[in-house]
């Protein structure tokens, strides 16, 4: 007698978990450099908020090293500062956070 085997889990629901739980990592990353930096720029320590305005106040997080860099690093608070827009646009102020 053949017994009928259950289908595999389909791959897409693995790779919807997967990028479900980058996004939750991501987004607990985002909000320890908000909470850690008090919500302000660190390198002119102006307030900055969370918009999607193009504005100089928007709070951008700034990964000291590239996120494909130090692959480890990706998710690591403190290896992240938050910036004014406009500080983050400046090659001089970015240097300075490379360490």
């Amino acid at each position: 007698m053949i017994h009928p085997q259950p289908k595999p889990r389909p791959r897409i629901q693995d790779r919807i978990a997967a990028k479900r739980a980058r996004e939750h990592r991501a987004l607990a990353f985002r909000l320890a450099v908000w909470a850690r930096d008090a919500s302000q720029c660190r390198a002119c320590g102006c307030p900055v908020k969370r918009t999607t305005e193009a504005v100089q106040w928007r709070g951008e997080v700034h990964h000291r090293h590239g996120r494909n860099v130090r692959p480890e690093d990706r998710f690591n608070p403190d290896m992240a500062v938050l910036l004014c827009s406009l500080c983050h646009s400046d090659q001089a102020v970015i240097a300075r956070f490379r360490t």
